[in-house]
């Protein structure tokens, strides 16, 4: 049920797709390699802590933010009155006037 060669051909087949870098490619990336961990083991402390804090430092900006906007949005919306039909209809009065009779609707 199973094909025991489909794994060996498709090795076979991929075998084109397969990236293989050249002696040259391969020296390169490792002197690159040896100068990044050289570079890192004498940035120092500052540089390190740089790395760490401004992340953290521009994400506590950005929550103190909206934070004030979010403060700010809820203080106007309090103030705000409430206007209601029922509030509406209290304070005002109406009056009507049919056949020289007056009514007035509160």
């Amino acid at each position: 049920m199973t094909d025991d060669d489909f794994l060996d051909r498709l090795r076979g087949q991929a075998q084109a797709l397969r990236f293989e870098p050249d002696d040259m490619m391969t020296t390169r990336i490792a002197a690159g390699v040896r100068e990044r961990i050289a570079t890192e083991s004498q940035a120092g402390i500052a540089l390190v802590l740089a790395r760490w804090f401004r992340p953290v430092v521009a994400s506590l900006a950005t929550l103190a933010l909206v934070a004030a906007l979010g403060v700010q949005w809820l203080e106007q919306s309090r103030e705000a009155p409430v206007t209601t039909l029922d509030a509406l209809t209290s304070t005002q009065s109406v009056d009507i006037s049919v056949g020289g009779d007056t009514f007035s609707v509160e």
